[in-house]
Order: C-alpha cells, then sequence, then structure tokens
C-alpha cells in the first residue's frame, strides 16, 4: 500500500527493492498516460514565476493514481515536472508500487544510477565540504545538521534487466529521483560526517518489469 513504512532489515531488500515521447515543449494541459487511460495534469507555469503552488496541483491529481504517495507527487512529478513528463508518462504508472523503507549507510552506497552519474554525484558530494558556495545551500545545510535528507529519494530496488525511460539498462538498485541529496548523502558516509543517522527513509517503487524490459528481452525469456 502506498505509503506504508517499512524497516528494510524486516522487509528484505530483496523483496521491496525486488518509443515516441512528447517533448516538454509541446505537452498538452493534460497527457493521457498511453496504454491505461491515465491522465496526468500538466503542471502550470513550470519554468516561470507564475508556477502554480503543490496545493493547487495536488488538488488535480487523479484518484485513479492514488497508488502515488503526496510526497512523490510533490519531490517527484511536481518539483521535476519537465523531466517527468518528458520521461515517465507512457509508462504503467497506475501500476507502481511505493513503500516508505529504511536504508543503512551501506546500502545507500549500493544505490547506482545509469552510465557515469555516480562519478558526477561523488563529485558534488566531495564539493559538500570543500566548496563554501555549496555548503551554504539551504540543502546542504539542512543535510548536514541534520545527517540525512530532508525528503526521501526515491528508488528503484532489483531493477537489473530493465532500462531507464532515456534508454539506458538500470542499475540492480536504480536511483529514480534525488540526485543532489543522494550526492550528499554519500559524500556524507564518506566523509564520516559527524552528525551522519545510521538510517535514511527512503522511497522503494516496484515497477512494472513488463513496462521497462530491454528491448527484445521478453522473446526467448524463461
Amino acid at each position: 500500500m502506498a505509503g506504508d513504512k517499512d524497516d528494510l532489515s524486516r522487509v528484505g531488500l530483496k523483496r521491496v527493492l525486488g518509443q515516441n515521447r512528447p517533448s516538454s515543449s509541446t505537452l498538452p494541459d493534460d497527457v493521457s498516460n498511453s496504454g491505461v487511460e491515465m491522465i496526468v495534469p500538466r503542471v502550470n507555469g513550470y519554468g516561470g514565476s507564475g508556477i502554480e503552488s503543490f496545493e493547487e496541483y495536488f488538488a488535480r491529481w487523479p484518484l485513479e493514481l492514488g497508488n502515488f504517495p503526496r510526497d512523490v507527487v510533490e519531490n517527484w512529478v511536481y518539483r521535476h515536472w519537465q523531466d517527468f513528463g518528458r520521461h515517465w508518462l507512457d509508462r504503467d504508472l497506475s501500476r507502481f508500487e511505493f513503500h516508505l523503507v529504511e536504508l543503512t549507510n551501506s546500502e545507500v552506497m549500493r544505490i547506482g544510477h545509469i552510465k557515469d552519474w555516480m562519478q558526477t554525484l561523488d563529485y558534488w558530494g566531495d564539493e559538500l565540504f570543500r566548496c563554501a558556495s555549496r555548503s551554504a545551500t539551504w540543502l546542504a545545510k539542512s543535510m548536514l545538521d541534520c545527517g540525512t535528507s530532508p525528503a526521501p529519494i526515491i528508488i528503484a530496488p532489483q531493477a537489473s534487466g530493465m532500462y531507464h525511460p532515456t534508454g539506458e539498462p538500470m542499475h540492480d538498485t536504480q536511483l529514480i529521483e534525488g540526485h543532489l541529496r543522494l550526492a550528499y548523502l554519500r559524500g556524507m558516509i564518506r566523509h564520516n560526517h559527524s552528525s551522519l543517522q545510521e538510517r535514511h527513509e527512503v522511497w522503494a517503487v516496484c515497477l512494472p518489469r513488463d513496462s521497462f524490459e530491454l528491448p527484445g528481452s521478453q522473446a526467448g525469456g524463461s
């Protein structure tokens, strides 16, 4: 059930963690999610000073996508509408299953991303401790003070064998949303930051495998 909080030590990492797309400039006000007839509302005013508030946006969120927790809608769909609208609308969103879990620091360090993104994230994480302009931002201050992320990142467990909407093969524990938060958290872990907490809340989303299979993987599969 969306919003359930599970301790990863009880649930188990392996169980829970277990085309033509429109450009952002041409997305209509309401976008039909192909195959399941779902309507994902556009974020009005995104990218400008007149963006609608999250409360206004969430009031238009469809009941058919009630599997998306409010926190996920805000931090993934609303705040990253350009990316979400470009890459995720043609997936079977109604079958996404979200679980709020807790990861240890060693489990956080096993989260991966496509291509060479992890090198970039670790560069940002190192800058957190050597660049005053980066450590002075509100996010950096919050994480350095509290020892964890102010909002759970989103990961897809057991994603090996699936492909990211960009076309790249996914990591077994794939980062979905929260690049900068993961970068800073990894930096705090690697630098043994004094306020670092032992566990961190994370949204684990179980993706419908048939919507993310690598091209040709269905044929002859066991």
